[in-house]
């Protein structure tokens, strides 16, 4: 495994677990989620439930098969940062609507989800600079 792969594939194995276990958590308890951030009903939490586990199987792809597409890694890099300003957006702009529970979880996945988002950069900057010298 080349350097900066470690630490790429252990973000993107992060996210992946995280996501997925987001995912069954939102099936499972979606109507509980959809009043903690001030949703009428379940359905939207339902759609970003099954979002994250197309995505959850689509990074477990990517970790299991060790294939690195810079274009697909950075397009996930991408979609976490909009996920992060998303959270951001959403909870300064409806945050009379959130529970304080619902804005401590929006708050936490935000977190995790940027961190995950720095670790695949880093690991994705050390892999492409040492695979171009």
């Amino acid at each position: 495994m080349k350097p900066g792969s470690d630490l790429l594939m252990r973000g993107l194995k992060m996210n992946a677990v995280f996501s997925g276990l987001s995912a069954v958590a939102m099936l499972l308890a979606a109507n509980w989620v959809a009043e903690q951030v001030g949703l009428p009903g379940p359905a939207n939490v339902y759609a970003v439930a099954v979002f994250l586990l197309f995505f959850a199987a689509q990074l477990g792809n990517i970790v299991r098969t060790q294939a690195i597409r810079t274009w697909e890694i950075v397009a996930i890099i991408i979609g976490d940062l909009m996920w992060v300003a998303g959270s951001v957006v959403l909870g300064t702009l409806y945050i009379q609507s959130f529970s304080t529970i619902g804005a401590v979880l929006v708050d936490v996945v935000a977190l995790a989800v940027l961190i995950f988002a720095v670790m695949q950069m880093r690991g994705l900057w050390i892999y492409r600079r040492i695979a171009h010298s």
